[in-house]
Parts: structure tokens; sequence; C-alpha cells
């Protein structure tokens, strides 16, 4: 691979890197909320909010960020906004972020590729 496709691989790898995906899951509340809907499937934000200590408001707040970053989709149901996991947007983000890494860590992490340690 020539320096120029190295550096090509790098920046595409660092765009997806600083990407919405990773601040919405530095939180552990988002995170946590992710598993609730894993488990439970979709679900209000009030119906949510029952299951955790936060306000509803500050639930509300990191579905929504959340629902920026794509890793959640909303519908109304009457005057209720029910949440739900959206999977093929979340699961091809998370491809593309394991495909680049695999693109570069031969240069980024010698010997790690083949499982040394």
């Amino acid at each position: 691979m020539s320096d120029r496709e190295k550096s090509i691989s790098t920046v595409e790898v660092l765009s997806v890197l600083d990407q919405e995906l990773f601040k919405a899951f530095s939180e552990p509340i988002r995170v946590k909320l992710l598993k609730h809907l894993a488990l439970n499937g979709p679900a209000d934000v009030g119906s949510i909010a029952d299951f955790f200590p936060q306000d509803r408001s500050v639930i509300s707040r990191h579905l929504k960020l959340m629902q920026q970053a794509d890793i959640l989709c909303s519908h109304k149901e009457a005057r209720r906004v029910v949440y739900a996991i959206n999977g093929a947007d979340l699961l091809a983000k998370l491809e593309k972020i394991v495909a680049l890494v695999r693109s570069i860590v031969n240069q980024c992490c010698p010997g790690k590729a083949s499982g040394q340690r």
C-alpha cells in the first residue's frame, strides 16, 4: 500500500471515529438505554424513564441525541413518541467502522492483526 493510500485510509478511519455514534456511546446512561430497548423493545419516554433514576426530561434528551446519531428512530402514537433501535443504520455504521479499522490495522498496530499480544 502506498503512503498516499495509507494516508487516505487513515483519514477515512479518523472521520468515522469522530462521529456522533461515539459521542452517543460515551455516556453510560445511553448504553443502558440501548440495552433497555434491546431487551424490552420499542417504548415511549415515560415507559423508559420508569426504569431509570434520571428525570424524564434527562432521558428524553439522551434519546434525542441517540436519534440524531441514527442509533434510534422514533414515531408518534397519538401523543406519545415511541423510540426503537434503528438496527439497519446502527449495523451499517458499525460495519463501516470495522471495515475501515481492518484496512489500517497492520499499519497502526503491527503484530496485533494476527492476534499476537
